[in-house]
């Protein structure tokens, strides 16, 4: 029953596909081995090789190489390619993050995996989840960036301003869209 109300919540746009596979993932440690419903989260799972660990990659900051990023973030404009569309401000992280090579859209009608979420800058396909720091290779987790780099992102002022102004575009254009928290324009707490 668990896994039937988990399916049709997601079809209903209810919930998060990471909140679905993480359901899935319970089922999978919880439910009787050899069951039905097992076998099922299994066959999901499997086909979206998750391996079900929320473990961050350990590392320590690291600093920059000379010419490795910019020194601060930045935020540019660029022109759509519509003539009656409005420019879109782009995010580059400074070097000091780890997480230069990653480019936010404030006004991305996209929102997976999250909003907001960077693409990278030398493969469009790859995307990372601004809160969790995973990467995704079009709509399949292949890696995780570390901790420190996710926390080092969020604790720029500049990329928190970027961040509320992109939720609070999409709140007001996007108003059906399902949240994954009670609260999106609630940022994740500054860290040491």
């Amino acid at each position: 029953m668990y896994l039937t109300t988990s399916h049709i919540t997601l079809a209903c746009g209810v919930l998060s596909w990471d909140e679905y596979l993480l359901r899935l993932r319970f089922v999978m440690d919880c439910a009787e081995p050899g069951t039905l419903e097992v076998g099922a989260a299994a066959d999901i799972l499997q086909k979206q090789e998750f391996e079900g660990e929320d473990e961050w990659p350990t590392g320590e900051p690291e600093p920059p190489g000379p010419g490795e990023g910019p020194s601060e973030s930045e935020v540019s404009i660029s022109d759509r390619h519509a003539p009656f569309e409005l420019p879109i401000l782009h995010f580059v992280a400074a070097a000091n993050t780890g997480l230069h090579q990653w480019q936010f859209h404030q006004a991305d009608p996209d929102f997976f995996p999250s909003i907001p979420h960077g693409h990278s800058r030398s493969d469009h396909r790859r995307k990372l989840h601004a809160y969790r720091g995973w990467i995704y290779q079009e709509d399949r987790q292949s890696a995780r960036e570390p901790r420190w780099k996710i926390i080092a992102l969020w604790n720029d002022e500049k990329f928190r301003s970027f961040a509320s102004a992109g939720i609070q575009y999409y709140l007001a254009t996007y108003p059906r869209y399902v949240w994954s928290v009670p609260h999106p324009l609630r940022l994740p707490r500054r860290r040491p």
